[in-house]
């Protein structure tokens, strides 16, 4: 025995009112050779790119991976108190990292206030690609926080100039 199908009625599938991408956010991306079409709000860093291609996309994602100096000397010092070593050397064994590497990131960890948390705020790729941990580590071999802070200023002042986010100062 046949059963027909009936058409729905044409009106259930009209588009009375906002088409579904005007009320959907979405944006382009190319893999493989490929456009998809994802749904959701394209990120803020690349708010000026039409499609994003293939290269573009993956830039974007390492740049995420990316973590700061500071951060890495945080996450050995969790990893130091959470194991219960004591000793850079242990820790550095546990992780298979070079000794003087964890050292020295957690000396970091003596950096002022202040430039602990500029560095921990802006997390832009032009602060991101400049202080690395040997730049922050000239800011540690300084004497006294006035000193260290002064330094730091004109270090960002040399990154804004640098990436072309440089302002002029108002007259």
């Amino acid at each position: 025995m046949m059963v027909a199908l009936r058409a729905l009625p044409a009106k259930q599938f009209s588009t009375r009112g906002r088409p579904l991408r005007a009320l959907t956010p979405y944006y382009t991306r190319c893999t493989d050779r490929h456009k998809e079409f994802i749904l959701g709000e394209k990120p803020g860093v690349l708010k000026h790119v039409d499609t994003l291609q293939e290269r573009v996309w993956k830039q974007y994602q390492n740049h995420l991976k990316r973590t700061t100096p500071l951060e890495r000397a945080e996450y050995y010092l969790r990893e130091m108190k959470s194991r219960r070593i004591r000793s850079y050397r242990a820790l550095s064994m546990l992780l298979g990292e070079p000794h003087n590497r964890v050292w020295l990131h957690i000396q970091l960890l003596e950096l002022p206030e202040p430039v602990k948390a500029f560095l921990r705020e802006h997390r832009g790729p032009e602060h991101l690609r400049y202080f690395t941990e040997r730049r922050l580590r000239e800011l540690r071999k300084l004497r006294g926080s006035r000193a260290i802070w002064k330094r730091f200023r004109a270090m960002v002042a040399e990154c804004e100039r640098e990436s072309g986010i440089w302002k002029p100062p108002p007259r």
